[in-house]
C-alpha cells in the first residue's frame, strides 16, 4: 500500500539526537495483507512497540503497556477504567480502551488518510508517547518497563554478539541507540560476554 511505504520511510530515516519521535530512525517491520498491512516500529530508547494497521482509508495507531484490567478487583478496575477515562478527556488525539481476553488497556490514534500529512503524523507519535507516559505514572509501571528495556537490550546485544560484530561497533549501538554513557555501555557488554563465555552461547 502507498501510505505503508510512506510511514516506513517516515520512521526509517532520521538522526538519534533528533527532538521529533517521527525524526529518530526506527526499526521497521511490516506484515502485508489483503486489506490490511500492519507495520511494527521499535526504537532501543522507546519503552514499547509502536504499532500501525495500515488499511485504504484509515491508519490505526497502537502503543500496548500490557497492563492487565481483568485480574483486578472491582473496586481497582473501577478506579483504573476512571484514570483511563479521564485521560481521553484530557489528551488529544489519543484514546485509551482495552482488548483481548484479559481486557488489556491500550492507547490507540485513528488517523484520516485522506487528508494526512507528515506533521500530524508526527502529532500522533507525541500524543501517544504523552499518554504511555500517563499511563506508567498513573499504574506504577516505571520499574516493570525498566526491567523491559534492560532486557530488550541484552538481548539485542547478545544478537550482536552472535552475529560477530565487533566490539567497537556493539558500544557505539549502546551509546548513540540505547543512550548508554561509555563507561557502563563498556561494562554490560563485557559482562554479557563473560556470562555467554561461561554458558557457552558465545560463537
Amino acid at each position: 500500500m502507498e501510505w505503508t511505504q510512506k510511514f516506513t520511510k517516515w520512521l526509517s530515516v532520521g538522526e538519534e539526537d533528533a527532538d521529533k519521535l517521527l525524526d529518530i530512525p526506527w526499526d521497521i517491520t511490516v506484515k502485508e495483507g489483503s486489506k490490511e498491512d500492519i507495520i511494527t516500529a521499535t526504537h532501543p530508547k522507546i519503552p514499547l512497540p509502536l504499532k500501525i494497521y495500515v488499511s485504504k482509508y484509515f491508519a490505526n495507531l497502537y502503543m500496548d503497556p500490557n497492563v492487565p484490567t481483568d485480574a483486578m478487583t472491582v473496586e481497582e478496575r473501577m478506579r483504573a477504567y476512571k484514570k483511563l477515562l479521564y485521560m481521553n478527556a484530557d489528551l488529544n488525539l489519543m484514546k485509551t480502551s482495552l482488548v483481548g481476553e484479559e481486557q488489556r488497556v491500550v492507547l490507540m490514534v485513528d488517523l484520516d488518510l485522506v487528508c494526512l500529512n507528515k506533521n500530524e503524523f508526527n502529532d500522533a507519535l507525541a500524543a501517544l508517547s504523552l499518554g504511555v507516559r500517563r499511563v506508567i505514572d498513573s499504574f506504577g509501571l516505571e520499574a516493570e518497563l525498566s526491567r523491559q528495556m534492560f532486557d530488550r537490550a541484552v538481548e539485542m546485544v547478545c544478537e550482536k554478539v552472535k552475529e560477530q560484530e565487533s566490539k567497537e561497533d556493539i558500544i557505539d549501538f549502546l551509546i548513540h541507540r540505547v543512550g548508554m554513557n561509555e563507561e557502563y555501555a563498556d561494562d554490560f557488554i563485557k559482562n554479557i560476554m563473560d556470562a555467554m563465555k561461561e554458558f557457552g552461547t558465545e560463537k
